[in-house]
């Protein structure tokens, strides 16, 4: 009769362990890079989603802000609550954390209708419902606005067609750029990631004394 050999317990657990120990690595090269893409991923997207309401927001409060006043004035400091440097000073406040000051550019327009020559104490004798001729009346942008970004508010586009202009009216266009870099954490080892967009937000309003806003001298 052949010598019966026993296995021994302890080679078959070793054999196990190495076994697991293997797969655990396997899952860790795998999974952890997986994760981290993840959390990058999300952090990226709640960044530019954050970005992006942001400068609408201040778009939308600084023409809000603009429609209430009777007349802006020509002032660089901020003297003034309607000076053009506290309305400069007040988009950088409520684009903040935004560095709205270094990475982005404020444009105000003010339009009146051509037809009765953009004079404010002019109004129209009688008021009609004729099409009224927008023209630019006088537009400021920040001192710190970036040269790359411009208005587009051109002679032929100033109003979207669909804004219904009548004779005498007017409006305000408030234009806010921002210069947003995504992935800025991953920039130092990863070159080929995609570069600097522009995030631009145009927001009309109308006077509320229902004259052109003018830009007074100080």
């Amino acid at each position: 009769m052949p010598p019966v050999t026993r296995r021994r317990p302890r080679a078959g657990w070793r054999g196990l362990l190495r076994s697991d120990r293997g797969s655990v690595t396997v899952e860790f090269v795998i999974i952890v890079p997986l994760i981290l893409l993840t959390m990058l991923g999300f952090s990226e997207i709640y960044m530019y989603m954050r970005a992006v309401s942001l400068v609408e927001h201040t778009a939308f409060t600084l023409a809000d802000s603009l429609g209430q006043m009777s007349a802006v004035v020509n002032d660089p400091t901020t003297s003034s609550s309607n000076s053009l440097g506290s309305i400069w000073s007040a988009a950088t406040l409520i684009a903040a954390p935004n560095s709205l000051q270094t990475k982005g550019g404020v444009y105000i327009t003010s339009i009146c209708d051509q037809q009765i020559g953009c004079d404010p104490a002019n109004p129209p004798n009688p008021p009609s419902m004729a099409a009224g001729t927008p023209q630019q009346y006088w537009q400021q942008s920040a001192p710190w606005t970036l040269s790359g970004m411009k208005s587009k508010e051109t002679a032929g586009k100033l109003l979207p067609t669909t804004w219904p202009f009548r004779n005498g009216d007017s409006a305000i266009v408030v234009e806010v750029f921002y210069s947003y870099t995504p992935f800025s954490m991953t920039l130092p080892f990863w070159t080929n990631a995609p570069g600097t967009q522009t995030i631009y937000e145009r927001v009309y309003v109308r006077p509320r004394t229902g004259k052109p806003l003018p830009l007074v001298a100080s």
